[in-house]
């Protein structure tokens, strides 16, 4: 009786791993959806560009990207929370949609951490503070000064959670009573920095770099631990005295919770060599950010981690976001 247990058993284990193999072996069979929760223009449909066109090329992939901005990234993550777990609808996801949210909107997002399964990192990249380039001021300590002398006069934009945390925080670390606009997308909030708008933005600097190249905009400080290599000349808050006032924006890519583990080493695998492609590794060098390769474990881990210490974060500062 034992014996015929022991070869039953495992004749479903070799079925499931056929079966595993198999979907490996065929997926995909149709288009991949790639949901953008921002704007295009933005960082992350910057990225997404890149990333279709490594799909197509490792996995014979065919990915039609769907921008759907709104809430702070949440209303993308939500389609993708809800859609099918079969590996044809993932998310650019990033330390705001999988992380930051979840402090911010802890009961209505419509989805949770445990709504998805990471798929893949692609880059980590430090956030800073631009202004119009035509504004004179040289230091935080400028821009701080102006903000004491015109109490509410001055305005922060921000295009997503992580930014609007960082205007808040330097609000309250500064001492100083400004005007915080928030926006769907750092693009868009860049747009309104450029034409003056706004007083001073925080961002990625990879949305950032159409403009600085533009001369519309230039960094004033940067929030890394170092300066960003892409601007050396550029102080980090903590050289002009502004201490722990550190930021960094991530992008990842994510599925629905429960799709199958063979598609997502398939697509994990995928990622990993278009983290090396010319084209995201020049995106990285013009942005000054850095690969983040993982495998699944690793990047499950990895979120946990963020979405913990966001959580600690927003809750000891007591930031609150614009509703």
């Amino acid at each position: 009786m034992g014996k015929h247990l022991t070869r039953a058993f495992a004749l479903v284990m070799a079925c499931a791993l056929s079966s595993a193999a198999l979907a490996q072996a065929t997926y995909p069979e149709k288009p991949i959806t790639l949901v953008v929760p921002f704007t295009p223009g933005s960082g992350s449909d910057i990225v997404a560009r890149i990333i279709a066109k490594g799909l197509t090329e490792t996995i014979k992939a065919t990915v039609v990207i769907d921008n759907k901005p709104g809430a702070n990234g949440s209303l993308g993550a939500q389609a993708v929370a809800r859609a099918k777990p079969d590996g044809y609808t993932l998310l650019l996801g990033s330390a705001t949609t999988n992380a930051v949210n979840y402090a911010f909107f802890p009961s209505k997002l419509g989805y949770e951490p445990s709504s998805f399964d990471f798929i893949g990192g692609l880059g980590a990249s430090d956030v800073s503070m631009y202004i119009p380039s035509d504004q004179p001021w040289k230091n935080i300590n400028d821009l701080i000064a102006q903000a004491k002398k015109s109490p509410g006069k001055l305005s922060c934009g921000s295009g997503n959670a992580v930014t609007q945390v960082a205007c808040e925080y330097f609000k309250r670390r500064a001492g100083i009573d400004l005007v915080t606009v928030p926006y769907k997308s750092n693009a868009q909030s860049l747009t309104d920095l450029a034409g003056s708008q706004l007083s001073f933005a925080f961002s990625d600097s990879t949305a950032a770099q159409a403009f600085v190249a533009s001369k519309k905009v230039r960094p004033l400080a940067s929030a890394g631990e170092t300066r960003n290599p892409v601007a050396p000349q550029v102080l980090t808050f903590a050289e002009q005295g502004m201490k722990d006032f550190e930021f960094t924006a991530w992008t990842a890519v994510f599925a629905p919770e429960g799709t199958p583990v063979a598609i997502a080493e398939k697509l994990n695998a995928a990622i990993i060599k278009i983290t090396d492609f010319p084209e995201m590794v020049s995106l990285r060098g013009k942005a000054g950010s850095t690969p983040m390769v993982m495998d699944l474990p690793a990047g499950k881990r990895f979120v946990s981690r963020e979405v913990v210490s966001w959580k600690k974060y927003v809750e000891e500062t007591g930031i609150k976001p614009e509703q």
